[in-house]
């Protein structure tokens, strides 16, 4: 329950910072798509709902948590369920606000998104996918009937759940977040920022690709866990990796999305 509550409370406080910052464009704090960082207005209505949806999710998670105190799956789900509401409201209110500031501009001055391939990427991706549902056949039999899902900092479980559940669906939902960010990145390239579109696009992609394998291992070590093959320590390790991973992957992207001499033209 102490984790929840600190997660609602982080996502709270997360939106009164946005808030605050609504209406100074900065490559630290906020929702920065394609579209905000060529309109000042598109920031500051994406950033004001961002800032007002985190803080009332916040409250809402935290509510739930005092008076329901729900299972962890059940609070993550939550939590990244209204994650997803955040980014896709505040990217269509970033996209809708620069198409209609959009209509002023001569069409020669629209400089189209180029994309690079991502069939490459996809596959590799996918082949971490493959290789977990062949050791998961391998060691099935092995596996009990309630799986660890979740290990603290010493590498005990505190989370289980059936094992079609914890083998199955939970491992597939982890693997299946990076390949679908790809494809709709594909769909909508705007969803990320490409200043340099086509070393900053193959930049991103790798440290998607890297993060997959990563992730993938994460949930591997705990099927191998969960078979007797390895103990808990390995998988609180390549948490650790992981953790670190994404540590180098946003120090990069503040690299990346620094804000150059962006709103000059609107």
């Amino acid at each position: 329950m102490n984790e929840q509550l600190a997660l609602s409370a982080v996502m709270f406080g997360i939106g009164v910072v946005v808030y605050l910052l609504r209406d100074t464009p900065n490559p630290y704090v906020g929702v920065r798509f394609g579209y905000t960082y060529l309109s000042k207005e598109a920031w500051k209505r994406a950033n004001t709902f961002a800032g007002i949806y985190s803080m009332m999710a916040g409250l809402f998670l935290l509510m739930i948590t005092v008076i329901f105190n729900p299972p962890r799956m059940v609070f993550i789900a939550l939590l990244l369920l209204s994650v997803a509401i955040l980014v896709f409201q505040s990217y269509r209110i970033a996209k809708e606000t620069y198409e209609r500031e959009d209509l002023k501009t001569p069409v020669k001055a629209i400089k189209p998104v180029k994309m690079v391939g991502i069939r490459p990427y996809l596959v590799v991706q996918l082949i971490p996918v493959v290789l977990y549902f062949f050791v998961m056949l391998m060691f099935w039999d092995r596996l009990p009937n309630t799986v660890a899902v979740h290990f603290n900092v010493r590498g005990t479980p505190d989370s289980y759940a059936d094992r079609f559940s914890g083998a199955v669906i939970i491992p597939v939902v982890v693997m299946s977040v990076v390949p679908a960010l790809t494809l709709l990145t594909s769909r909508e390239p705007m969803l990320i920022r490409f200043p340099v579109y086509g070393r900053g696009q193959k930049a991103i992609f790798t440290l998607l690709t890297g993060l997959q394998i990563f992730t993938s291992a994460l949930v591997t070590s705990a099927l191998l866990y969960n078979a007797g093959i390895v103990s808990g320590g390995l998988t609180v390790w390549l948490a650790v990796g992981v953790t670190v991973f994404l540590l180098a992957w946003i120090g990069w992207m503040w690299r990346i999305y620094r804000i150059p001499e962006q709103y000059k033209a609107r």
